[in-house]
């Protein structure tokens, strides 16, 4: 449990002022990466926003690292409402909010304005009450992996044809097991926890996330291939249990989503610098292989996939708006 806060990061982004109301409510946040890892900063950023425009009032405890479970586990507690916030990938999410489902299919994200456009617009109103309606969590707001790689502990990849036969962990949700089928590759279904172990045991032979990820749990150890592969921009929900936020005044309930916002706004540019010194942190001290690959025939085979996932889930609407947002 992390319930103090980086000092550097208060100061540094929060002007704090007035006296202190006291406690009134204590909240409980859950994630499932590392301490210190930016999605947990991110975390913190709203965290301390929260506390500072309460007075006090409002504390979020932070717990990292899966101590509330994996991700399908504590999106389950919200809705129970033994955990009030949760900071999960849309992939786990979509299995309670079959429309996030859509989020994992591939190359859906022109750049990083596209995703500011998507998120910061009618999408993400629509996708707030689609939580509400199936499973009665809230969308607060929605922070981003940046682009995902391939790493695999096998050999470079360098074309399409690398990829077939490598068993390649996927997370939840139809898409993403069906992007890998048609790169040639087996996917894998399995939890985040056991990816380092399933790559030194040969369980599995790589797998797709973002620098700063695969720096911090440090999987370049077991899988040292690493492809700029660019596929999937992943994007992660701050969700909240409508049972815990409709215990708070009015007036905090609005704080919450704000803060939330913000803390969202201020993660999309740092996850993008932390990505990219990550990159070179694993390439100059670690002796990581960095290979580049024909996005270009990735994508003739994994453009398709939006439309078959979008039909298959009735969202053709939704995917026609993220496509036109700017």
């Amino acid at each position: 449990m992390k319930t103090l806060l980086s000092a550097a990061l208060i100061v540094a982004t929060i002007a704090v002022s007035g006296v202190s109301n006291a406690q009134e409510f204590t909240l409980k946040l859950g994630h499932d990466q590392t301490d210190g890892h930016p999605f947990d900063l991110g975390v913190e950023k709203f965290a301390a926003g929260v506390k500072a425009a309460t007075n006090g009032a409002v504390e979020i405890q932070i717990y990292p690292a899966g101590q509330l479970g994996d991700s399908a586990e504590q999106i389950e507690g919200l809705k129970i409402g033994s955990q009030d916030f949760a900071l999960a990938a849309f992939a786990h999410a979509s299995q309670f909010c079959s429309d996030l489902g859509l989020f994992g299919a591939p190359f859906l994200f022109r750049d990083e304005s596209h995703f500011a456009a998507v998120f910061d617009g009618p999408v993400a109103a629509k996708l707030n009450t689609s939580c509400h309606d199936k499973y009665g969590i809230s969308l607060e707001s929605t922070f981003t992996s940046g682009y995902r790689i391939l790493f695999n502990s096998k050999h470079a990849v360098e074309n399409k044809d690398d990829l077939k036969g490598l068993k390649i962990r996927v997370m939840g949700g139809e898409a993403n097991a069906l992007t890998w089928s048609v790169f040639d590759a087996i996917p894998a279904p399995m939890a985040y926890s056991e990816v380092y172990s399933a790559l030194q045991a040969g369980v599995i032979d790589g797998a797709e996330n973002e620098p700063a990820s695969i720096l911090a749990n440090k999987f370049y150890e077991a899988a040292p291939y690493f492809t700029l592969t660019n596929h999937l921009v992943t994007p992660l929900g701050l969700f909240a249990s409508e049972r815990s936020i409709n215990k708070l005044p009015k007036k905090y309930r609005k704080i919450v989503s704000e803060e939330a916002r913000k803390a969202a706004h201020w993660q999309w540019s740092f996850m993008a610098e932390r990505n990219s010194d990550a990159l070179q942190v694993m390439q100059d001290k670690y002796s990581v292989k960095i290979s580049t690959v024909d996005v270009s025939a990735l994508q003739t085979k994994g453009l398709p996939i939006q439309d078959t996932v979008a039909t298959k889930l009735g969202l053709t609407d939704l995917l026609s708006e993220i496509r036109a947002a700017k």
